[in-house]
C-alpha cells in the first residue's frame, strides 16, 4: 500500500493542528495550578474546546479563531493581578491561532483532484 506524498502532508500537517489544540487545552488547565479564579478558567476551556470544534467540523476554518474572543475577555479580566494568568492566557491564543492556521494549510496546500470545470470526460 503506497501512501503519496500529498496524503502524508496534509495527514501530518492535521495532526500538528490537534496537538496544537491539545497544548492549548493543557496550558488552559495549567491556569488552575495558578492565582485565576475558576470562573475564567472553564471560560478559557470553553473557548479552546469551542475553536477546536468549529475549526475541525465547520466547512471553513478559519471559523476557529471565534475562540480568541473568550480569550482576550479572560486576559482583560486578569489585568495585571496574575502574572502566570496573563502568560499563559498569551500562550493559549497563540497556540490557537496556529492550530487554526495549520488546519487552514493543510486544507489549501493540496487541492483536491476534482476541481469544478477540471473533470475528465469518458
Amino acid at each position: 500500500m503506497a501512501i503519496d506524498t500529498r496524503t502524508l502532508v496534509k495527514n501530518m500537517t492535521r495532526t500538528f493542528s490537534n496537538m496544537c489544540f491539545a497544548l492549548a487545552l493543557s496550558s488552559a488547565l495549567l491556569m488552575k495550578l495558578f492565582a485565576v479564579q475558576d470562573e475564567l478558567v472553564w471560560l478559557v476551556v470553553f473557548s479552546v474546546f469551542a475553536s477546536a470544534i468549529l475549526t475541525n467540523l465547520m466547512w471553513i476554518r478559519s471559523m476557529g479563531i471565534a475562540g480568541i474572543s473568550g480569550l482576550s475577555i479572560v486576559y482583560f479580566k486578569l489585568g495585571s493581578g496574575s502574572l502566570p494568568g496573563t502568560i499563559l492566557t498569551v500562550l493559549t491564543s497563540l497556540l490557537l491561532v496556529i492550530a487554526v492556521f495549520l488546519a487552514i494549510y493543510a486544507d489549501l496546500s493540496y487541492p483536491s483532484k476534482n476541481i469544478q470545470g477540471d473533470e475528465k470526460k469518458t
